[in-house]
């Protein structure tokens, strides 16, 4: 936003210098220098994920450990995008920090619709309409999908909650292959996902898991494979 005008100053007058945790500093908000432009321009974004802003579930708390953040840095973090959304709130018509999508890619989703006005749609019924997804999976015996962890964010929008809808809609058993199982990830059980297989068939770390990742999808889809003709082999 400060690319397109937006000033994030503190309380000395100087911009905020880059980062989440500077937002703790925002003393004032100007939008005297927001390109007018912007006004005649129509968003729209697609985000994989539909977290608010702040709190439990918001981007610090949800995101913030996966990129790193402790504890601490978690709980500043949160406090300093719920300082901005205050101030937000001060300057615009409307406080969308609870709305869906607020909390994705950071809180960009939070500026984007609360400083653009953007509409938001899921990141995955934008790809399977480009790529023609429902149509690929009409008549399929069987979708396999995947992340990198399968745990209950996943209901929250991300692709195999939406690529299991539309196989769903047409009758077809969907299988998740992921790099970790987390905890939840059975609420997908009744979301059209019939079964999850994590990468690691046993203890390693995280650089093992990703430098061998080749060849634990390559077992994983024999795994699947197998067990696959072994059903239809009893149904004949």
């Amino acid at each position: 936003m400060q690319a397109l005008g937006v000033q994030l100053l503190d309380a000395q007058g100087q911009a905020l210098a880059p980062g989440g945790l500077a937002l703790a500093g925002l003393a004032r908000i100007s939008l005297e220098q927001l390109d007018p432009r912007l006004a005649q321009v129509r968003f729209e974004i697609a985000a994989d994920v539909n977290n608010p802003l702040c709190g439990p579930q918001g981007a610090s708390a949800i995101f913030g450990p996966q990129k790193g953040a402790n504890p601490q840095q978690v709980e500043q973090l949160d406090a300093a995008l719920g300082h901005f959304a205050d101030h937000c709130a001060q300057v615009l018509p409307k406080d969308v920090r609870d709305e869906p999508g607020s909390g994705a890619a950071g809180g960009l989703g939070f500026a984007a619709k609360a400083f653009l006005g953007a509409q938001f749609r899921a990141g995955v019924e934008v790809v399977a309409e480009l790529v023609g997804l429902d149509s690929a999976v009409r008549g399929a015996d069987l979708v396999i999908t995947g992340e990198g962890r399968f745990d209950a964010q996943t209901l929250r929008g991300k692709t195999p909650f939406g690529v299991a809808r539309i196989a769903q809609r047409h009758g077809v058993p969907v299988i998740v292959i992921a790099g970790t199982l987390g905890e939840g990830y059975e609420q997908m059980y009744a979301h059209g996902v019939d079964a999850a297989f994590a990468l690691p068939s046993g203890p390693m770390s995280l650089e093992q898991a990703c430098s061998e990742a080749p060849r634990l999808l390559r077992e994983r889809a024999v795994d699947i494979a197998r067990v696959w003709r072994t059903a239809f082999s009893q149904r004949s």
